[in-house]
């Protein structure tokens, strides 16, 4: 086994200086090309996770207008800045909690309805039912469905075999 003695020094022992930097180069191109991907998917993330949270809300809504015997609504919209929200409202549409959507997403609804879309929920467990999209900048859409029957949302990636967009 080779050994060294203090003060002499081993050829061929570390890295230079233009290695390291090399290396720190392919570092960087590939953490530009690999880094887009993640902030896409994230958003992506970002859209499926509020679009989950409007549903609860709605189950919410759904639920107290069983136990309080009075109407409830989620009111959507878009702000004019491209800033799209919901409302939980009573009756009288008078917001009781506002719940913004991330930033860029974008509320598309059929052409026979427009914004403000007022979903209501009624003390016998029934809805006015409705469908509308949430969709991000990156191009992921989400369709948000709410029985009428039933009073229930659902979030899926494609419409039903049959059922239009209209």
């Amino acid at each position: 086994m080779p050994t060294s003695l203090p003060g002499e020094s081993r050829a061929g022992s570390g890295f230079t200086l233009l290695e390291l930097i090399v290396v720190l180069i392919l570092m960087a191109a590939s953490a530009a090309v690999i880094l887009p991907s993640f902030t896409s998917g994230l958003q992506g993330l970002e859209l499926e996770t509020s679009s989950r949270d409007l549903v609860t809300r709605m189950r919410r809504a759904r639920s107290d207008a069983i136990g309080t015997q009075r109407v409830f609504r989620i009111i959507l919209d878009q702000a004019p800045q491209d800033s799209a929200y919901y409302a939980l409202a009573n009756d009288y549409e008078e917001e009781i909690e506002r719940y913004p959507f991330a930033k860029g997403t974008l509320i598309e609804i059929p052409p026979s309805q427009s914004l403000p879309l007022k979903l209501s929920f009624y003390p016998n467990g029934r809805s006015s039912g409705g469908k509308f999209l949430i969709a991000n900048q990156q191009g992921k859409r989400l369709y948000v469905l709410v029985n009428p029957i039933t009073g229930l949302g659902r979030v899926t990636r494609e419409l039903d075999p049959g059922m239009e967009w209209r």
